[in-house]
């Protein structure tokens, strides 16, 4: 069965305080969860080092595997490598002690983006594996930059792999099927949500139930090797993680037949 990661999105939408930071940690740590996504965003700009130098060895004593998520684009306005704020970015992903560094694509121009200044940055963090996520922005979401991305840093045999965010296929309004099939020799990561549209806004909504569910039939898709997030509102409380990690587990013990109808 697929291990199972937690964003601290999921259960917080604007910044924390240490406190609730600390707090969400000890819930995660003491739930079926095997992992901990921590989102940049969500952290104090001006306390961001000092609170990732002290949750390091907190998450290391929780046996917690660590990804980094920052809104950060790999890619500027201009089509050139956001080179400082990478840097930065994988420089926090290290004191964090973080296996994974999970960011946007941003504005890759593919007769223009350089791979090989991004292949120099990377190469200075060999610890640290980076993904690229189809995110909900135009330049990010969709999947003819992604793939044009994805397939030229593989014919350079760049070790850049892929979170592939079901969610957000369906807020670009791209076919996620159709994606799967583009991106499966890429993806490392897989972000579960069930989002839905109403009038002209999207939501994220907990995993339904419905045996028909989309997110059923995507989930199958994915090998179980594959690490998953809980991408959607939790209640702050270990139950309510593992009454989720249950439901993901059983929809991967499921008959083929019965995901596929």
């Amino acid at each position: 069965m697929s291990a199972i990661y937690i964003p601290l999105n999921s259960f917080f939408d604007e910044k924390i305080a240490t406190k609730d930071l600390l707090q969400a940690i000890s819930i995660i740590a003491k739930s079926k969860a095997s992992g901990i996504e921590i989102r940049r965003e969500l952290l104090h700009e001006e306390e961001l080092l000092t609170t990732l130098q002290l949750i390091q060895p907190i998450l290391q004593h929780s046996n917690l595997f660590t990804v980094y998520s920052a809104p950060i684009p790999v890619w500027n306005h201009a089509g050139a490598v956001n080179e400082q704020a990478l840097h930065t970015i994988l420089e926090e992903s290290r004191i964090l002690s973080a296996k994974w560094v999970k960011l946007p694509l941003g504005h890759y121009l593919e007769n223009k983006s350089e791979l090989h200044s991004l292949w120099k940055i990377i190469q200075n963090y060999p610890s640290l594996s980076l993904l690229v996520e189809n995110d909900q922005t135009m330049e990010g979401g969709k999947i003819q930059p992604l793939a044009s991305f994805f397939e030229n840093a593989s014919n350079l045999e760049m070790p850049i792999k892929m979170t592939f965010d079901i969610g957000n296929w369906i807020i670009q309004e791209e076919d996620a099927l159709t994606a799967f099939q583009i991106f499966q020799p890429y993806i490392f990561y897989f972000h579960l949500k069930h989002v839905f549209k109403q009038g002209k806004h999207f939501f994220t909504d907990p995993l339904p139930l419905d045996p028909n569910a989309f997110w059923r039939k995507m989930d199958y898709l994915i090998p179980a090797a594959i690490p998953r997030a809980l991408e959607f509102s939790l209640e702050r409380s270990s139950l309510e993680i593992n009454k989720f990690i249950e439901i993901v587990h059983a929809n991967q013990g499921r008959e083929k037949s019965h995901a596929l109808n």
